[in-house]
């Protein structure tokens, strides 16, 4: 930040192998006291960008009398951009020379004084600056950093903080964060906000911050496509590294692992504490619980509560597609019931579809408990203690004698045969060639009892003495019975909720959600930006200012 009179030398600042030039005055130095932004995000897909710099000039230093703020893209209007110092209009604002893309506000006799501080006030319009969210095909995302200054220029801690305003009507537990968790959330004006707060910034250093949101609160076409790589190429090509950008495969090689990374580690929703090593093994557990501790995926655990109410006589599936069920009502005495199954009835909508709101709360509660009930027990131990469980069941299952006795340890041991990673193999291989009788809760699974007749009338089941009527029930070739069970409970973990990776993704948020970085790379200079994401949105809006 200095007069051109007092510019000495051009500096090539290489930024993660993204350049930025960078003229630099040997006689500005200056503390970025507060960098405060706010993003309103509009439904005609525009941003209006807000920043607050406050700025306190050294003693002895030059007035700060022009100053460079990047902004994301070159979609702005110079003749949109308001700029304001105390009050006081700025009309003197022109395209930064050193800041591309970025506006040059001149100060002129407002200019900040050695030993003063005063606050420059700047709105920008920009455009084309939400994506598609590349992780759930109903939401958008944004990404973007706030300008930063070279350190030539800058010291000293900066108050540094963000907000996101999301289009009106947007409610509060629709939005989602991405890497880094916001400090606060909250309403103004109608609008839920996003609050991100740093303290102890670099005024020297790139921060990024992202959301996504649902994109039915966006008017039509103006979500953009997710772009494989988003790159200033003015700016990169005139890097020494530019060859190897262009004919090396390390970005696009890191740009696929780190997309892949992170969609992993969405899917690991169990809380950092429960990897805690104690001594001795955890037993107790149910199936269910054993699925969470093994981080099974979320769909399959849901579905194994789904066929355990089945077998017990207190949920119906009534339709397929969507899934349909019904619950009775009352309860039957004498039944019990885990807190997590109590709180599967309770997502149960009027209409028989699940809640998917209720579920989510359910899985996380659920998580929390084996979290609680893991402590002081060691993980690696419990995991492979559950793991044999579940071959034994199966080794049960494998050992009957007769197709009745089969097909009943089968559904005794449904839910720990489930944990078995080859669920689906392992079914088709013991029962390909074994004929089966079908258990009798098997057929409150309507949509298969009505693909093969109507189910066998309710009847008593014989008596030691011999009292009562036996009951019938259908024996199945065994691959018949093997393609039903595999196909029938496949589609009701494909349809027990939406779309697994957003419900995973919400639920981690909360039970394990990304750790905030203890540091950021430090950067000589880097006020200018260029981006090359592979992010949960995939749209850096990234800024830099300064001189």
């Amino acid at each position: 930040m200095c007069k051109r009179s007092a510019l000495i030398g051009t500096t090539i600042l290489i930024v993660l192998a993204l350049v930025a030039p960078a003229v630099q005055a040997q006689d500005y130095r200056f503390n970025l006291k507060e960098n405060r932004v706010h993003l309103y995000i509009n439904h005609d897909g525009t941003v209006r960008i807000v920043y607050d710099l406050t700025f306190a000039c050294d003693p002895g230093a030059h007035p700060i009398d022009v100053v460079d703020v990047g902004l994301p893209n070159n979609t702005y209007r110079l003749g949109e951009i308001r700029a304001s110092i105390a009050g006081v209009p700025l009309t003197d604002l022109s395209d930064s020379p050193y800041v591309k893309p970025g506006v040059a506000v001149e100060l002129g006799s407002h200019a900040i004084g050695p030993g003063q501080t005063d606050t420059l006030h700047i709105e920008a319009i920009v455009r084309d600056l939400i994506y598609q969210d590349s992780q759930d095909a109903e939401y958008a995302s944004l990404e973007f950093a706030p300008t930063w200054f070279d350190s030539d220029f800058v010291h000293g801690p900066t108050r540094l903080e963000v907000n996101f305003h999301f289009p009106p009507g947007v409610t509060a537990e629709e939005p989602r964060y991405h890497k880094q968790e916001f400090t606060a959330a909250g309403f103004e004006d109608d609008r839920v906000v996003y609050t991100w707060i740093k303290e102890d910034a670099s005024g020297s250093q790139k921060y990024v911050y992202g959301a996504s949101f649902p994109k039915k609160y966006l008017a039509e076409g103006v979500v953009q496509k997710v772009p494989a790589f988003n790159l200033n190429l003015e700016a990169l090509c005139s890097s020494p590294l530019c060859w190897f950008l262009l004919f090396g495969g390390g970005w696009a090689f890191l740009a696929i692992m780190g997309s892949w990374s992170q969609k992993r580690r969405k899917m690991q929703y169990l809380p950092p504490s429960l990897a805690v090593e104690g001594t001795g093994v955890k037993r107790g557990l149910t199936a269910v619980e054993a699925a969470v501790l093994l981080e099974a995926p979320l769909n399959k655990v849901l579905t194994m509560i789904l066929f355990g109410l089945v077998k017990k006589g207190i949920i119906t599936v009534e339709s397929e597609k969507p899934l349909r069920v019904r619950a009775v009502d009352p309860l039957p005495q004498g039944i019990r019931l885990w807190p997590y199954e109590h709180r599967f009835l309770q997502a149960i909508g009027d209409n028989g579809e699940l809640v998917e709101g209720k579920l989510r709360e359910m899985a996380v509660d659920l998580i929390g408990d084996v979290n609680k009930k893991l402590t002081g027990f060691n993980r690696k131990e419990t995991r492979e203690y559950y793991k044999d469980i579940a071959a034994r069941a199966w080794q049960q299952v494998e050992a009957a004698g007769t197709p009745e006795l089969l097909g009943q340890r089968w559904g005794e041991g449904l839910e720990w045969t489930m944990l078995d990673e080859d669920w689906e193999g392992h079914t088709r291989r013991v029962f390909h060639d074994r004929p089966v009788v079908v258990p009798s809760w098997w057929w409150g699974y309507r949509p298969w009892a009505d693909q093969v007749g109507p189910a066998p009338a309710p009847a008593p089941r014989p008596t030691p003495s011999g009292a009562g009527v036996p009951v019938t029930l259908p024996t199945l070739p065994g691959a018949n019975f093997a393609n039903t069970v595999v196909s029938g409970i496949e589609r009701a973990a494909n349809r027990v909720v939406s779309n697994i990776e957003s419900f995973t993704d919400r639920v981690t948020q909360t039970t394990n959600p990304p750790p905030k970085p203890s540091s950021s790379s430090s950067r000589s200079g880097g006020y200018s930006c260029a981006c090359a994401c592979a992010c949960a949105g995939c749209a850096c809006a990234c800024a830099g200012g300064g001189r």
